[in-house]
């Protein structure tokens, strides 16, 4: 009889942080090197093919993985039993999607979509097959391992595999190569690291038991995602003109911003849907310990992300310029619209990773619905009415901030938080923010009065790069103040000096 005890939250934070900001830093540079190859239409119909399939993939798991995760007690039985089940779904899945491929590319007006998307739904099955060596790693904070697998994966499948066909001119396929590279080498190396004996056999009394968590999981998973994506679904749609390349260059400008906004919320993503997630998930029965995790993990969040995001606010056509290339000068507007959501969005990824561990998904499945909602009515009005990208882009900033507002809300009512307490939590990343912002207004006012030519690489380098800078340095002071802001010590919480361990709970599981 094994107990599952609480995890060691400050080491497996620091490994996966490691394992995030490497996978961001390589998928970075992938993207970067791959935009200067291939044109910005290529990823219009890239952009269109990945939100299609991730779409499906999360019907395709159906909640198998943090089900396995969050489950208290984990049998044997479980664990066969999720395996069969993913990797057969993962193969009905593929076989509709090759199925269907056809009718999308008919929709979009794209013939080449419908090859794209057929050759990608093999993800459907490398995904079937990784789920549960994957899962079980997460849920045993197995982080080390989770880094080695993704490093090994990226480099090869990206930079190796990807890279080398762009050279060699084939482009969008070098991009559908690499993605299939990667998830294969994924599932490959996530076996090796952690064998399970498995066998392929069902059991209905067990797969209700996951599928009970599991489907709840699902529709939280499918709208959370469809409203990260529905803009993107619009702009794809209303753009295109056939056989007229704007529209997919439109389209390929607009993901690119998205992409952009996303990354430092890809970090903190990851950290939620693995470390504290799963952390979180064996304090559920201990509310007290639990609300401290939040807690310092909010006063960390806001430190880090808050004077970070005014940095990309202000210079947001200085970073998309740098990451993208110049034929992405256009981007830079939408990408300072966009990256007013940064803050919110991040703290929004702590909220997701707290209703999945305390099962409150009904209510935010609700909230993620409305969120839905909001963007696709403000996207279609905006390509509709001659607001272009640009419309877009606000009417998200602005649906993110009601759903910040109403996650907010359901977050400390569930874990009986004080309002009082969370907005305290936050004082140190809003006094970083007002630090960071002032400097980066002089940074600004300063360089455009210094220098006469105001552009080229290093141009654009030495302003970011002095912000973020100031940024630094605004966040390291404010981190000394914090006892006297009374949020508690962030950088004691990531060393591993934090929360005490008194209050953990073990509970069984066979």
């Amino acid at each position: 009889m094994k107990q599952r005890v609480t995890p060691p939250f400050a080491a497996s934070i620091r490994w996966q942080s490691v394992n995030v900001i490497v996978q961001v830093v390589l998928q970075l540079s992938f993207i970067s090197i791959l935009a200067r190859i291939l044109v910005p239409a290529d990823f219009g119909v890239m952009a269109i093919a990945l939100v299609v399939v991730g779409f499906v993939e999360i019907f395709a798991q159906v909640g198998i993985g943090p089900a396995l995760i969050q489950r208290l007690n984990l049998e044997d039985r479980h664990i066969r039993c999720a395996f069969s089940f993913s990797l057969i779904l993962g193969i009905v899945f593929f076989a509709a999607m090759y199925v269907s491929a056809p009718s999308i590319g008919f929709f979009f007006e794209e013939p080449l979509l419908t090859d794209v998307l057929r050759w990608i739904a093999l993800s459907f099955v490398l995904s079937g097959l990784a789920i549960v060596p994957r899962s079980l790693l997460i849920r045993s904070m197995g982080f080390k391992k989770l880094f080695i697998a993704s490093s090994i994966a990226m480099v090869l499948g990206n930079l190796f595999l990807g890279l080398g066909l762009a050279y060699a001119g084939y482009g969008i396929w070098s991009y559908v190569a690499a993605l299939l590279a990667q998830n294969a080498l994924l599932a490959l190396l996530y076996w090796l690291l952690h064998p399970v004996r498995v066998n392929v056999t069902f059991d209905g009394t067990t797969l209700k038991e996951m599928l009970g968590y599991g489907g709840r999981s699902t529709l939280f998973n499918v709208s959370n995602y469809a409203a990260s994506k529905v803009d993107t679904l619009f702009v794809g749609h209303l753009s295109n003109t056939g056989s007229d390349a704007s529209g997919w260059t439109e389209t390929g400008i607009y993901d690119r911003s998205a992409y952009l906004l996303g990354l430092p919320i890809t970090i903190l993503g990851k950290l939620g849907d693995s470390v504290l997630f799963s952390g979180l998930s064996s304090l559920q029965k201990d509310l007290t310990a639990l609300r401290q995790v939040v807690e310092r993990a909010a006063a960390v969040i806001a430190w880090l992300i808050f004077p970070m995001s005014a940095v990309l606010v202000w210079f947001a056509t200085d970073v998309a310029v740098l990451f993208l290339g110049d034929q992405y000068l256009l981007a830079g507007p939408v990408v300072q619209i966009l990256f007013l959501g940064v803050a919110m969005r991040s703290l929004i990824k702590l909220g997701d990773a707290v209703v999945r561990a305390l099962d409150s998904l009904v209510m935010a499945t609700f909230i993620k619905l409305a969120f839905l909602l909001a963007i696709g009515s403000a996207a279609w009005f905006a390509m509709n009415h001659d607001h272009g990208i640009l419309g877009v882009a606000w009417g998200v900033t602005f649906a993110t901030a009601m759903q910040f507002i109403a996650m907010a809300v359901l977050v400390v009512h569930i874990t009986q938080w004080t309002a009082s307490s969370a907005l305290r939590s936050l004082k140190a990343g809003t006094a970083s923010l007002l630090l960071t912002a002032i400097g980066c207004w002089g940074i600004a006012t300063w360089s455009e009065n210094l220098f006469s030519e105001q552009s080229g690489t290093t141009w654009h380098l030495f302003r970011v790069g002095l912000a973020s800078a100031w940024g630094v340095v605004c966040m390291l002071w404010v981190a000394q103040k914090t006892t006297a802001l009374s949020i508690g010590k962030p950088l004691d919480w990531l060393s591993g000096r934090s929360a005490s361990t008194n209050t953990a709970t073990k509970d069984s599981m066979s």
